[in-house]
């Protein structure tokens, strides 16, 4: 009988230890388990104690007790103020999103000399880049404003492009400031539109790129290697499925018509296709306001998750969200458009975790694309992109199709460059990191014997060619050797290497420091990966 009470005071020993254990961890889920972990141990504690005194005896079983209650007590008020904080944390988060939403935007006075850069005449500039200049005339850019600009491209035809030489585009635009986190950055990312002399939106073919009027210049910062995204989406764009395409250019930005100087030069940044509706973008239908039954309101939509709480923008489902309406607009679509899709997104949640998950026609597959979720769930975790499934997640539904999580945007948090939710480890899953609200589709969908099977089947077929290391790392190789010129006159311009940005995890003295320890990075998290994955062990 003794030893009975004696077994049971170390039992709650062990799980009040356990949960102090879990109470101490920085992740919030363990903190959930600590508490009721700990109010087991100390109830295990006190009847132990009380049954060994009524046994007469066991001095070392009411020690073991006494130390169990203490640990238990102890698991659950840290359990109890680790989710207290959790919570307070999470809330002014919200709060510091909403207000920097709300907040009146930046504005960049243009231009903005750059004290390493000589304020010189660059009419004999040349680089193996294509060259844009823009010309605000006088006036400074902000967020939500459209700034009329004089757009100027130089392609490099013969091989190298000059400012010396005749423009291959030279006509009107408007650009204004974009990106949330990176929007406060020094190096800011534009919106660029294209217009005639009224100011009407054009198609134009900037820089040998499909014809369109939208169009992004993205400027790396964080990302000292300067290619992540653009490498992202060639990755995608091997998968057979469509990416943003992009250009590499140098950029010039002054305020003046008169001549261009270095001391306008803005740095490296990337020309790439917004995502939009079109022929050469994200091809869907096009969806009208007149189209309120079906099959005409099943399609086209286009819909991203992302931070914010802008009212009348977005939609929410039990499991997710928020979505928020990218096309149409949200001031085009119409309210029987807007619940149609609720109640599609809420039927496919319905069918996804309900009792009939497996079912291909009443479970998930008859509203989701498995293979194109396969996909971008391997893009996300090969190269743990830490705004992955979260944030700039875009989704897709074309008339009488199904959900697509596609097409990808913001790779500069990627391939190791973060210092947080596991971004810069080459081990473990990024998706474990995630709270079961932010990924709560795929912890679900893993649940299925036939997707896990299918994802292990699409890693083995992927690794062969597309996520092959050495192919990965000789397109780095490629990328660097392109940007090896420019590289130079961009951190000189911006000179963040050897310099902790934001949240970066490696800081590197030297570009080539940057682009050696992305590729030693991703040799080691796709060995990783093989060696979670059956079949792939042997590659």
């Amino acid at each position: 009988m003794k030893s009975r009470y004696s077994k049971l005071a170390i039992l709650s020993l062990l799980a009040g230890l356990a949960g102090f254990l879990l109470a101490l961890a920085p992740a919030p889920f363990p903190k959930l388990i600590s508490v009721p972990l700990g109010f087991m141990a100390a109830l295990m504690a006190g009847l132990a104690s009380w049954s060994i005194r009524r046994a007469a005896g066991l001095r070392r079983g009411r020690r073991l007790a006494g130390l169990g209650a203490t640990f238990g007590v102890l698991a659950a008020m840290l359990g109890i103020l680790g989710i207290l904080a959790f919570i307070r944390k999470e809330f002014h988060r919200a709060q510091r999103q909403q207000q920097a939403w709300n907040q009146p935007a930046p504005t960049v006075e243009i231009p903005a000399p750059a004290p390493a850069l000589a304020a010189k005449p660059a009419a004999n500039f040349t680089s193996n880049l294509p060259i844009v200049v823009l010309q605000a005339f006088g006036q400074s850019i902000s967020r939500h404003a459209e700034t009329l600009v004089r757009a100027r491209c130089f392609d490099t035809g013969n091989g190298r492009a000059s400012l010396d030489a005749p423009p291959d585009y030279d006509g009107l635009g408007t650009i204004n400031l974009r990106g949330n986190t990176s929007l406060h950055l020094p190096k800011r990312s534009f919106t660029f539109h294209m217009v005639n002399s009224q100011t009407n939106q054009i198609k134009v073919p900037l820089l040998g790129l499909p014809k369109e009027e939208d169009w992004v210049l993205y400027a790396p910062y964080e990302d000292k290697t300067l290619m992540r995204d653009v490498l992202a989406f060639e990755l995608v764009r091997k998968m057979g499925r469509y990416a943003p395409r992009t250009r590499f250019i140098e950029l010039f930005l002054t305020s003046s018509d008169g001549p261009v100087s270095m001391s306008h030069y803005a740095g490296i940044y990337v020309l790439v296709e917004k995502i939009k509706r079109g022929k050469d973008r994200v091809d869907i239908a096009k969806l009208e306001p007149e189209h309120l039954s079906e099959p005409e309101i099943t399609g086209g939509y286009i819909l991203k998750r992302d931070h914010g709480d802008r009212d009348g923008r977005r939609f929410n489902t039990a499991h997710g969200g928020p979505y928020f309406y990218v096309y149409p607009k949200a001031e085009d679509i119409t309210a029987e458009q807007r619940s149609w899709l609720t109640r599609y997104f809420n039927a496919f949640e319905e069918a996804l975790y309900g009792e009939n998950l497996q079912d291909p026609r009443t479970g998930y597959a008859a509203y989701l694309d498995v293979a194109s979720f396969i996909d971008m769930h391997w893009l996300i975790e090969a190269t743990k992109n830490v705004d992955g499934f979260r944030y700039s997640a875009f989704l897709t539904k074309d008339r009488g199709g199904k959900l697509r999580p596609e097409p990808p945007w913001d790779w500069n948090r990627s391939f190791g460059n973060a210092n947080y939710y596991g971004g810069d480890e080459t081990h473990g899953w990024y998706s474990s990191n995630l709270r079961p609200t932010e990924i709560s589709w795929y912890h679900r969908l893993r649940e299925d014997p036939a997707f896990a099977q299918r994802c292990a089947a699409r890693w083995v077929y992927l690794r062969k060619d597309i996520f092959d290391p050495k192919k990965v790392q000789a397109r780095i190789d490629e990328i660097a050797a392109l940007l090896d010129e420019a590289q130079e006159r961009n951190f000189k311009r911006w000179p963040v290497l050897g310099q902790h940005v934001t949240c970066n995890h490696y800081v590197g003295d030297s570009y080539e420091d940057e682009v050696r320890w992305m590729k030693k990075w991703i040799e080691r998290r796709i060995a990783w990966i093989d060696s979670q994955v059956a079949g792939a062990r042997s590659l």
